[in-house]
């Protein structure tokens, strides 16, 4: 099928899986995936800016620029951190029901 030879290579990445968290729980977050794991992950909001890699050694999300160390390896709860450390509100999660 020659339509879906065009489609772009899906990508599963620790890195893509906390893009997508980004997007999901602070979608204000300017948030760049990198064309290599090796470059991390560029957020902005308001002025700051900071780069998220994945530590694939230790298995967990670090910083690479400030504020510097450890985030933890699950996405969800490394979106979250990451859009409080830039000043960013955080959509809940849970749903009201």
């Amino acid at each position: 099928m020659a339509a879906f030879d065009e489609l772009p290579r899906v990508r599963r990445g620790p890195l893509d899986s906390l893009y997508a968290a980004l997007r999901r729980r602070a979608p204000q977050l300017a948030a760049t995936r990198p064309r290599d794991e090796a470059d991390g992950l560029h957020v902005a909001y308001r002025g700051q800016e900071a780069t998220v890699v994945w530590d694939g050694e230790l298995r967990l999300y670090a910083w690479a620029t400030e504020p510097g160390g450890q985030i933890g390896s699950d996405a969800e709860k490394a979106a979250e951190l990451v859009a409080w450390t830039l000043g960013a509100a955080v959509n809940s999660d849970e749903t009201s029901g």
